[in-house]
């Protein structure tokens, strides 16, 4: 068939899918199911035309489409990769792990009992071998979640139950496909069944299958983050990963290709979006989504194009065997959602499961392209006899067909049935907060326009009479306040608090700059809070909010390796990313606050709104209290990235400037891109990497303190030797108040918090503290305690008292700073004491009563 032909086929063919989706909304039918009839029904009237003697003035079309070279590679070598990808791509990973057992135990086992099942039942009611019938049983065991996936949204079923079906089907296809590749093995060798080479087979090549695709996401996600401002070669990158993988691993490696791609996407999945800007992760999701709709429509036609050729040899004994494959298939998965998962969730090793859900995953096992290719690579292989090519061809045929045309025609009858499509309870009362803000904010909108505009009033009450009665409808339900404690409404906020925060961390005005590595740390960090927000509310939100600022063993290590070996690069690093971390969490707290004001508030009401707002409050305390103390221990690495905070926030305005310019047909295409290229040409310049300031030496770090700079260099030499090493991690207490005076301490780098009563005082690098109490020789007066990782000098007591007899003059200025400080103190004091007499005063006075 000539390329022409082929190409004009395939177009047609898009045409005709393109036509097909209002065809599917309005009967209501799954849009792959109605392609599957629509490619049936094409084929039945192509043989019809060409083989008619009627007439012959459609031969040449309908030899088009009964004639169009499609094979098994052309599903899974062109079609399959890309499908694969883009839901590995698209599924939310960590949202994912949550239910990895279920989904390992669908995949997985599911696949091992199924074919089991189905070939042990099929070799009962047929005289095929048991190794064809397991070869059968593996080509069925692939489901394709794609209709079941879309109805399930358009029905607004809950988000776990697509998830679990989403996670099924990208490990169900590669167990499915290596077991069908072992057992095609031993049907042309005519080998017997050797369950421990069968297993071993299955464990290689999944086991590397995983490993390639976790090397090969990884190399990839490192060539993205390189390529960050090239959007074009960031996409091409992308689409051509599922295939050059995919083939590297059937081909070169013989190993699992599926698992390889499932494996790459869904590291990009969890890894990639960071390293794109946020206007090239769209277009890189519509373009990934748009091909496998594409390849996707055109599998299910395409497939469907080929049934009356595979079922030309169909008798009325075959229908038998067919319906004990669909039974036995229905009770394979029962055996797992209704046997297994119960122990799994007895034993708290997944979530359970609802009932309904068990059973529309049970009747939503449809088969589609991957099971008719299985089925055409065994009808192409010239090794395999006929009779098994027959009986393949037309089981695997038939079996689709009643999953499609049976089960995929009454599903939506069976969640409606079950309840599924509904909202939960939750979802349905604050349903009716949601209608009241936005159509009141309709309303005032459309006011406003029409006076504007100066249009008639009396249009005007008549567009919006029918919102005026849907909000009068809203007002008088009550389910919102009598259904939704103020505990729900709390954690409600809570999770939509770390939602936004999730949308604001890829907004690059922002994120542009920071390392992707902290990126993903700060993702890992927001997903915590949304399940500790679900779970345990508003102190799980806080503990799982405080837990990145928390030091990990790998600093307590590097703390050790900058103490006792001298090793500083690896802990300076450490601690620089650790301001960059702080700083933008810092920015998404005081954003969240806006949010809370300007969309929360109206939608869960005062009360809970309030206590967000002093969550926040919590936080933001927290992160400034940490960055106050890295600002003092590293204040030039601070100006530095407070510096570049600035530089790309002016980028970004800048580059919006000019869009809205070109949008609004002020300036061309052309002069936009020329500004936009000059402003990435002064962003894109490389900076000299800065890094934190790390501490000084001894020396010059005494001759920084103005009680040393009337020292001698051998009264210097002589304190520095006398100078002993202390380290401190973040919230160590250096002394508490009342306890012994040991020395004198210097900070060579970090930040201490002193607090006397209510008033704190940080000090950081080249500071000291603890002279008051030695000089007076008493005890301590206050409780000190650092605030970040401290490296601190301390002149012990006895050589303290040494050094203030042999230089008088070192004495006195010491003296002179210590009255500084118990003068500030007392001041600090009286000014209190004042405030309070005011206080006690007025509330006191006799008019008060």
């Amino acid at each position: 068939m000539p390329i022409s032909d082929i190409v004009l086929t395939i177009a047609a063919l898009l045409v005709v899918i393109a036509c097909s989706q209002p065809l599917a909304r309005r009967s209501g039918l799954p849009f792959t199911v109605v392609l599957a009839m629509i490619g049936v029904l094409l084929a039945l009237a192509a043989k019809w035309l060409l083989y008619t003697t009627i007439t012959d003035q459609f031969n040449e079309v309908a030899s088009l489409v009964i004639d169009i070279p499609v094979s098994s590679a052309t599903f899974l070598d062109i079609m399959l990769p890309i499908l694969l990808f883009q839901g590995a791509v698209t599924i939310d990973v960590r949202r994912l792990a949550k239910d990895t057992a279920p989904v390992i135990l669908l995949a997985v086992l599911g696949v091992v009992v199924a074919l089991v099942i189905i070939g042990g039942a099929v070799s009962f009611v047929s005289s095929a071998p048991l190794v064809v019938c397991l070869l059968f049983g593996a080509i069925v065991a692939t489901t394709d979640p794609s209709a079941v996936i879309a109805l399930f949204r358009d029905l607004g079923a809950p988000a776990r139950l697509t998830r679990l079906v989403e996670g099924e089907s990208l490990l169900n296809d590669a167990t499915a496909i290596a077991a069908f590749s072992a057992f095609l093995a031993l049907t042309i060798s005519g080998g017997k069944f050797d369950l421990l080479n069968v297993s071993s087979t299955l464990s290689v090549s999944l086991a590397g299958g995983i490993a390639v695709g976790l090397i090969a996401g990884r190399v990839t996600v490192q060539i993205l983050a390189w390529l960050r401002s090239f959007r074009a070669a960031q996409v091409t990158i992308t689409v051509a990963l599922p295939y050059l993988i995919y083939t590297l691993a059937n081909n070169y490696i013989h190993i699992s290709g599926v698992v390889a791609v499932v494996t790459a996407g869904l590291v990009l999945s969890a890894f990639a979006r960071s390293r794109f800007q946020s206007e090239t992760f769209r277009f890189f999701q519509d373009t990934l989504d748009q091909l496998s709709w594409w390849a996707g429509s055109l599998v299910f036609i395409l497939a469907a194009l080929l049934v009356p050729g595979l079922l030309a040899d169909v008798q009325v004994s075959d229908l038998w065997i067919t319906l004990v494959a669909v039974f036995a298939a229905l009770v394979a998965r029962a055996v797992i959602l209704f046997g297994v998962f119960p122990i799994l969730s007895a034993t708290r090793l997944t979530q359970s499961i609802s009932t309904p859900t068990k059973t529309v995953i049970i009747w939503g096992g449809l088969r589609g392209a991957v099971t008719l290719a299985l089925a055409l690579a065994v009808t192409e292989n010239p090794l395999v006899d006929p009779e098994t090519k027959r009986f393949i061809a037309i089981q695997a045929t038939g079996f689709a067909l009643f999953t499609l045309l049976i089960q995929g025609t009454t599903l939506t009858a069976l969640m409606r049935w079950l309840g599924l499509d509904q909202l939960s309870p939750i979802e349905r009362a604050f349903r009716s907060q949601v209608l009241s803000q936005s159509l009141s904010t309709v309303k005032s909108s459309l006011r406003n326009f029409a006076g504007r505009y100066q249009l008639d009033d009396e249009l005007v009450e008549t567009a919006m009479s029918p919102y005026s009665e849907r909000l009068s409808k809203v007002a008088k339900d009550r389910t919102f306040e009598e259904t939704i404690s103020d505990k729900e409404r709390l954690t409600l906020g809570l999770v939509a608090l770390a939602n936004q925060e999730k949308s604001l961390l890829f907004d690059p005005r922002w994120s542009a700059g920071v390392p992707h590595i902290l990126i993903d740390q700060y993702l890992l960090a927001v997903d915590a809070m949304i399940d500790a927000a679900r779970e345990d509310g508003r102190l799980g939100y806080l503990r799982a909010a405080r837990k990145p600022h928390k030091h990990s063993s790998a600093f307590r290590i590097l703390g050790w390796c900058h103490a006792r070996m001298g090793i500083n690069r690896p802990l300076a690093q450490y601690l620089g990313r650790r301001f960059q971390l702080l700083l933008i969490n810092r920015i998404m707290v005081l954003e969240l606050g806006v949010f809370l004001d300007t969309k929360l508030k109206a939608l869960l009401g005062d009360r809970p709104a309030e206590i967000l707002g002093e969550i926040l409050r919590q936080r933001q305390e927290e992160i400034e209290r940490h960055l106050a103390g890295l600002r003092l221990q590293y204040p030039r690495f601070a100006r530095t990235l407070d510096h570049a905070l600035l530089e790309r926030f002016a980028y970004r305005e800048e580059v919006e400037q000019i869009d809205n310019l070109r949008e609004a047909g002020i300036i061309s295409e052309d002069l936009a891109r020329s500004l936009i290229g000059e402003a990435e040409s002064i962003h894109a310049v490389v900076k000299p990497r800065s890094q934190v300031d790390f501490r000084a030496t001894t020396s010059e770090l005494l001759v920084s303190f103005p009680v040393f700079s009337e020292l001698s260099q051998s009264e210097l030499d002589e304190i520095t030797k006398s100078l002993r090493t202390r380290v401190f991690a973040d919230d160590a207490f250096i002394f508490r108040k009342g306890d012994k005076a040991d020395g004198l301490y210097f900070i060579a780098s970090g930040a201490v918090e002193i607090r006397i009563g209510e008033r704190v005082v940080r000090l950081g690098h080249g500071d000291f503290f603890g002279e008051m109490a030695l000089l007076a020789e008493t005890r301590r007066s206050a409780d000190i305690r650092s605030i970040s990782y401290s490296h601190l000098l301390l002149l012990e007591a006895n050589t303290f008292h040494k050094l203030v007899k042999a230089h008088p003059h070192w004495r006195s200025r010491l003296d002179e700073v210590a009255k500084e400080r118990r003068a500030m103190n007392e001041a600090e004091k009286l000014a209190k004491e004042q405030e309070l007499a005011k206080l006690v005063a007025i509330v006191t006075k006799p008019d008060n009563f």
